[in-house]
């Protein structure tokens, strides 16, 4: 534990540094070794070389420098134990910038120039539907968090080979957060959702069918779609805050929940709001008023003593501390498969990856189901914010 603070801390602040000059996607950034004081190099024995495909300058950015900081610090914690088989572990970061070209055209770079043996993903479901199909063209696993299940699934419903998902998909975090809403007297709903994001899309249709499943409907007039010229939220907004229902659902990322949150106080909106991961912290920050009447979904559990003092470590230091706990995770996964299967036959490594079983990560139990690539009972956790300060409240299964 002691070790991986020390380890954390130091490496968040060099990031931070690294960070205010940006990264180029065709110009990798390679992750500060022992330059960082963060860990001695491993054994001598060569190199393992991996990417990290995130947003660093772009809309998302905050979202892809948390995951590519816990990334880093799993892979300086690796590092410093003696690397996997005696060889170094190098990172390399390339900057998609939000931009689906850019993030087809570094993920090129990322295998064909680097050869890399894996790469970290994006929690970005437009960038990793963006590299989907390029990336059956080779043979790199990419472990990310993308949760629209059109990331990993193909029409006729088998896995694209290289495209893993290591965060509950969204049919099972919409059907979460639906049966909380039920479960906590919530009747009536309206939704307000980014036609153009597919993020939000995913998370629109497990809500609805699982409230449909608990016998309640939501009024087609009452759900509200919007694209990115859309930024009258009052507008949008007017016709469910007249309503009076008891909750707004809203699968938004952060940018533009702020906005929706703050249009919907400002027309006088005194019931809940449902959200996504996007409403854990940084959000309430950001915001800035009172946010006791939010619940949201997260990854992590505050209320555990290790979790909590892990969070503590670097949230000052990241914005969104459940994404850096998901780049921590899926790189100390990808040791494990390493050391099972090999870099030599990338058959066995992405049977490894597809098999991953019972793995005690810091974001709960990984199982991946190898008929979609993503995981297979995974839990989360529901929030909400007394005033500024989070309170975790129930933890449901996958």
């Amino acid at each position: 534990m002691k070790k991986f603070l020390a380890i954390t801390l130091a490496l968040v602040m060099t990031f931070a540094m690294v960070a205010c000059g940006g990264t180029s996607s065709s110009t990798p950034a390679s992750t500060p070794a022992s330059g960082t004081g963060a860990a001695e190099p491993a054994a001598e024995g060569g190199e393992i070389v991996i990417g990290c495909l995130q947003d660093i300058t772009g809309a998302t950015s905050a979202l892809g420098m948390s995951v590519q900081a816990g990334a880093q610090a799993a892979v300086d914690e690796i590092n410093a134990a003696g690397g996997i088989g005696g060889k170094t572990v190098v990172m390399k970061t390339y900057d998609t910038k939000g931009d689906v070209t850019e993030a087809v055209n570094a993920y090129i770079t990322a295998v064909t120039v680097d050869n890399v043996s894996l790469i970290v993903g994006p929690p970005v479901a437009n960038i990793a539907n963006a590299i989907k199909e390029t990336s059956e063209d080779y043979d790199v696993p990419v472990m990310g968090f993308a949760l629209d299940p059109n990331c990993q699934l193909k029409e006729d419903g088998t896995p694209y080979k290289n495209m893993f998902c290591f965060q509950p998909s969204a049919t099972t975090q919409g059907q979460i957060m639906a049966s909380f809403a039920v479960k906590n007297d919530l009747k009536t709903f309206g939704i307000i959702y980014n036609q153009e994001n597919s993020y939000s899309v995913s998370l629109l249709d497990p809500f609805i069918e699982q409230l449909a499943a608990d016998g309640i409907t939501v009024d087609d007039s009452l759900v509200v779609a919007y694209g990115a010229a859309d930024t009258d939220y009052k507008t949008l907004l007017q016709p469910i805050v007249s309503a009076g229902v008891d909750a707004i659902y809203c699968p938004n990322y952060t940018q533009q929940l702020v906005a929706i949150v703050t249009a919907a106080t400002e027309l006088g909106y005194e019931g809940k709001i449902v959200c996504g991961l996007d409403a854990a912290p940084s959000f309430n920050t950001t915001y800035g008023g009172d946010c006791s009447n939010i619940y949201y979904i997260n990854n992590i559990n505050t209320d555990d003593p290790t979790t909590a003092e892990m969070a503590a470590a670097v949230e000052d230091k990241v914005s969104a501390v459940n994404k850096y706990f998901l780049g921590y995770d899926v790189v100390m996964i990808a040791k494990q498969c390493i050391e099972e299967a090999g870099l030599d036959d990338a058959a066995a490594l992405l049977s490894a990856i597809e098999n991953v079983k019972d793995f005690k990560g810091l974001t709960g139990t990984v199982t991946i189901d190898p008929e979609t690539h993503m995981p297979d009972g995974m839990g989360m956790f529901m929030y909400t914010y007394d005033n500024q300060t989070p309170v975790m409240l129930e933890e449901f299964a996958g």
